[in-house]
């Protein structure tokens, strides 16, 4: 009797326990952030099928690549001012009897500013012409460090950074530059004879008109934003107002005007290509 009760007792402190301790989570390590050049290989997500560059791809590499995008930029720029500077003269009448009334007086303080101001016009036009490839090789250095559907979308802003550009331009041309160049000109002659410098106005005719056509580059940078996820839709879309005061501080910045026209004529085009960008976000 006591024997079979020794040997129920060695079996019962063989009996089984299970573990409940928590199990350890398959895939516990921490995703590895996102970097817009460096990028590992992972021939299981598709969106990295076609990427090209190892995740230990040296910074200099990035840089000798940056290095040649910016040569090729400057020397398109060099070509386009000695193609422009025969012609920047012509340039220089054609806009001032344009844009500037008859009651100025063009008037050169420096022996080298007819020279000098001929050259910033054909930089500027070397500029405006050559736009779409400064684009391309922007976006370009950017290509080799995007997923697959982020390329598909690089290649809708080339143009469209082109034609924002040119509406941009047009805008601070045919608009704000007559209303801004006539009222300033016009308030002058009431109390004196306007003797104009040219390179001054010059000058801020450059200025209007690339500074608008670079500003309306504003909704290709919010849908890259979004499409980077760097910033959500929604966030810009319950930020309206925020985004609205930004806009037109932004404008006012931007431009010389002291009457305020063109820079609200500025404030109302971003707001309106903020709107229009929110819009064509859900097509991209």
């Amino acid at each position: 009797m006591s024997e079979q009760t020794t040997h129920e007792n060695k079996n019962a402190e063989k009996t089984f326990v299970p573990d409940h301790s928590p199990e350890p989570a398959p895939d516990s390590q921490p995703k590895a952030k996102r970097s817009l050049f460096f990028k590992k290989k992972h021939p299981a997500d598709p969106n990295r099928r076609g990427v090209d560059i190892d995740y230990e791809e040296h910074l200099v590499e990035h840089l000798r690549e940056l290095r040649n995008r910016l040569i090729v930029c400057i020397a398109a720029l060099i070509v386009g001012a000695v193609i422009f500077y025969p012609l920047s003269g012509e340039g220089i009448a054609y806009l001032w009897d344009k844009l500037i009334p008859e009651s100025a007086v063009m008037s050169i303080y420096a022996p080298t500013e007819y020279v000098m101001t001929r050259l910033k016009l054909s930089v500027a036009c070397a500029i405006a012409v050559f736009f779409p490839l400064l684009s391309y090789e922007t976006y370009k250095f950017m290509y080799r460090g995007l997923y697959a559907n982020e390329r598909k979308f690089l290649w809708r802003v080339v143009p469209a950074s082109f034609i924002l550009f040119l509406l941009g331009a047009s805008l601070a041309y045919f608009i704000v530059l007559p209303i801004f160049l006539n009222y300033m000109i016009f308030y002058a002659d009431q109390t004196a004879v306007a003797q104009v410098s040219l390179s001054e106005t010059i000058n801020t005719i450059i200025t209007l008109v690339l500074g608008f056509g670079i500003v309306f580059q504003i909704p290709l940078l919010m849908i890259a934003a979004v499409k980077m996820g760097l910033i959500e839709e929604k966030t810009l879309r319950k930020g309206r107002i925020a985004v609205y005061g930004a806009l037109i501080g932004f404008a006012f910045l931007i431009s010389p005007d002291p009457t305020f026209v063109s820079q609200l004529i500025a404030g109302v085009a971003l707001v309106i290509l903020f709107e229009f960008s929110l819009i064509i976000m859900r097509f991209f």
